[in-house]
């Protein structure tokens, strides 16, 4: 069993939603990004037995429940290698809960570090493909596209998925502020 952890921002997001789904069908991505809301990751998913799902949820839950809504400036549209993604601004409180995720999962439930845990880059996946042309492709399509100029984090997920691959994740927890 894999769990991921992030905040829905689905609503926030306007025209650009559109742009991306006739985007994506039109170069023929692989992993549709609509199997989800849209969300702001807050650490790469992990893999649990599934015996410990119960506390590592109350963990997370635990965390989401002392966490008051805040504002996330947006940066704007970027890709690398086989991602596009919309990339946030540094923000103290957006580090400050994935570290608390991060460190409490670890200590408490022995969940490891991944290493891009460490520099986390705070984001709205658009497109991710193996195909890297193909990622490009999108990128060039919807590279000027509007994005809003700020989110609000204040409705918070717990997604699962049986094997961990893209698309399979289900929305399994939201906490709402």
């Amino acid at each position: 069993m894999f769990v991921w952890v992030g905040i829905d921002v689905d609503s926030q997001y306007g025209e650009i939603k559109d742009v991306v789904k006739r985007v994506e069908n039109e170069v023929g991505i692989d992993h549709s990004i609509f199997t989800l809301p849209w969300h702001v990751s807050l650490k790469i998913s992990f893999k649990v037995d599934e015996r410990d799902l119960e506390g590592i949820e109350g963990t997370i839950t635990d965390i989401y429940n002392g966490v008051e809504p805040f504002e996330i400036a947006v940066k704007g549209i970027e890709h690398h290698d086989n991602i596009c993604w919309v990339r946030m601004c540094e923000n103290h409180r957006l580090n400050a809960l994935s570290e608390v995720l991060n460190h409490t999962l670890r200590d408490k439930h022995n969940i490891p570090l991944h290493e891009y845990d460490l520099d986390f880059m705070f984001h709205t996946t658009l497109f991710m493909d193996d195909d890297l042309d193909k990622v490009a492709r999108c990128y060039d399509m919807v590279k000027d596209a509007p994005v809003p100029d700020k989110l609000v984090a204040k409705r918070f997920v717990i997604g699962l998925s049986e094997g961990g691959a893209l698309g399979t994740y289900k929305i399994f927890k939201t906490i709402e502020k």
